[in-house]
C-alpha cells in the first residue's frame, strides 16, 4: 500500500479540531516545525510557511514542490523521538505542530519549542454518529493553531464551490482506486481511507469496495468507521472491477517500467472504464491536504473526461464550471462575495457567439458544511444542457467566453482556482 506521509495521524474521534489543552494557540508569523505533511500543506496553503518540517523533500511530497523552497527538510520520522532532535533545535522552532506521542517523547520535543498537538480523527465522527469531513477538519486542525482559521475558511469555500459544479456531473458514478502493489498484484481502498472519502462525501461517487474477506476485520463496518486497504489482489481478481466507471491508478514504490507492464496487462487493460479512458494515474491520490484534495478533485474530473473552468466576476463574486463536451451539458456553482444582500439570481454564458441563460432566479444557500466564513460564503449550482457549438467555443477559447452571475462578469480560465490564499 502507498505510504501514509498524507494520513498520518491519530485516530481518534472528534467532528472539530482540536489543540492540546495544555497549549494556546500560537501567534502568527512565529517559527513553526512539525512533523506532518497535512499540516506542512495547510500551512503553505494559509500563508503560514514552517521553517522546518519533516518529510519537506519533492522527494516525499512531489505535489508540493515548488512551494518548498525556504523550508528546511528534517528528514524522516526518527524512531524512538520523532524528529532528529539536533536538526530540529538548530531551526529554532517557537512552535512544533504535531501528532500526539508518548509523554516523554512530548517532554524532550518541549524542550526545543513549544508543543502544540495536531488532532487527526480518521474519519472525525460527528455528534450524531455519523462520519464528519476529513480533510477539512484536519485543515482546520492545523491552521487554528497558527491564528488562520478565516484563512482555511476561504479554502473551504473555494473547494465547495469547485465540488458543488462537479457533483452535478458525477454524483452517482463509481470509481475504484487501484493500488499497485507488482506487476501482478494490487489493493483497493475502503470508502473511508481519506482520498475516498472526499469524493464519495462530498461529490456522491460510489467508491468500488472488494469482499469483507479481502480486508482486516471491521473495514467494512459503518458503525465503526475506519480507513483501510485491501489485502494484495491477485490480477485474476480484476474483472471484478467491470462495472466501474472509472478507475484512479496509485503508482507509488513502482518504477515507471513495472507500471508500464501493469498497464498492458490484459486484465486490467480490457476493463471497461479503462478501454473508455476513465482512467487517471498518479504517483499517490492520498495527500489531503488542501492542495492534495483540489489535485485529486481535478483528477477525477479527468478521468471522467470533464473539463473545469474558474472566473472572477466583477462583483466580487466566484465560480467554477464544469462542462462533459460529449454530453453536451454544463453544470455551475456561483458565489457572490459574503455578506451580499439579495445577490442576482441571473446566471449567463457567452462563448462562441451564443448567449445562453442559465438560470432566471437562482437562489443560494451556505454548503453544507460546519466550517464557514464570517459573513458566510453562499452558493447556487445547477446544470443545463448545452448547444454543441457553445460547448465546443467554451473548450476550444474559454479566454473569450464570458459568464454572468451575482452581478458581475468575467471570462473563464481553464482547471480550478488556487486554495493556496496565504
Amino acid at each position: 500500500m502507498a505510504v501514509g506521509l498524507a494520513a498520518c495521524g491519530s485516530s481518534g474521534s472528534g467532528g472539530s479540531p482540536a489543540t492540546s489543552a495544555s497549549a494556546s494557540p500560537a501567534a502568527p508569523k512565529q517559527r513553526v516545525a512539525t512533523d506532518n505533511p497535512i499540516a506542512m500543506e495547510t500551512l503553505i496553503a494559509v500563508g503560514e510557511k514552517p521553517a522546518c518540517s519533516l518529510w519537506a523533500s519533492p522527494k516525499y511530497v512531489p505535489l508540493l514542490a515548488k512551494y518548498l523552497d525556504g523550508i528546511i527538510d528534517l528528514g524522516q520520522r526518527v524512531d524512538g523521538t520523532v524528529f532528529n532532535i539536533d536538526a530540529l533545535a538548530k531551526c529554532r522552532p517557537d512552535v512544533i505542530l504535531m501528532g500526539a506521542e508518548d509523554p516523554d517523547v512530548m517532554t524532550t520535543i518541549g524542550k526545543v519549542g513549544k508543543v502544540v498537538e495536531f488532532v487527526q480523527p480518521n474519519p472525525p465522527i460527528s455528534a450524531d454518529g455519523s462520519a464528519g469531513s476529513t480533510w477539512r477538519n484536519w485543515l482546520h486542525a492545523a491552521a487554528s493553531p497558527v491564528g488562520a482559521t478565516e484563512k482555511a475558511h476561504a479554502i473551504t469555500a473555494t473547494v465547495d464551490l469547485q465540488e458543488g459544479a462537479l457533483k452535478g456531473l458525477l454524483r452517482g458514478k463509481s470509481l475504484a482506486v487501484v493500488e499497485t502493489e507488482s506487476t501482478s498484484a494490487y489493493e483497493v481502498v475502503n470508502k473511508y481511507l481519506p482520498l475516498a472519502w472526499t469524493y464519495v462525501r462530498d461529490l456522491g461517487i460510489e467508491n468500488y469496495q472488494a469482499t469483507a474477506a479481502d480486508y482486516d476485520a471491521g473495514c467494512l463496518d459503518d458503525k465503526k468507521p475506519k480507513p483501510c486497504y485491501s489485502t494484495d489482489l491477485s490480477m485474476e481478481t480484476l474483472p471484478a472491477l467491470s462495472g466501474v466507471d472509472g478507475v484512479l491508478v496509485q503508482s507509488a514504490g513502482m518504477s515507471s517500467s513495472d507500471l508500464d507492464v501493469f498497464k498492458a496487462n490484459p486484465l486490467f487493460a480490457n476493463l471497461p472504464a479503462v478501454k473508455s479512458g476513465h482512467v487517471s494515474v498518479a504517483k499517490s491520490f492520498t495527500d489531503t491536504g488542501p492542495i492534495g484534495v483540489s489535485f485529486l478533485l481535478d483528477e477525477i474530473a479527468d478521468a471522467f473526461h470533464v473539463k473545469e473552468f474558474h472566473a472572477a466576476l466583477g462583483s466580487g463574486g466566484r465560480a467554477h464550471l464544469a462542462v462533459d463536451p460529449a454530453a453536451n451539458k454544463l453544470c455551475w456553482s456561483v458565489s457572490p462575495t459574503p455578506g451580499t444582500s439579495k445577490p442576482d439570481g441571473t446566471i449567463k454564458i457567452a462563448a462562441g457567439g451564443t448567449t445562453v441563460k442559465l438560470a432566471d432566479k437562482a437562489t443560494f444557500a451556505p454548503a453544507e458544511t460546519e466550517y464557514q466564513t464570517t459573513p458566510p460564503t453562499v452558493f447556487s449550482t445547477g446544470c443545463a444542457p448545452v448547444a454543441p457549438k457553445l460547448a465546443q467555443a467554451l473548450m476550444a477559447s474559454p479566454a473569450d467566453a464570458k459568464l454572468t452571475a451575482v452581478g458581475g462578469s468575467g471570462s473563464l480560465v481553464p482547471g480550478a482556482a488556487s486554495v493556496v490564499v496565504g
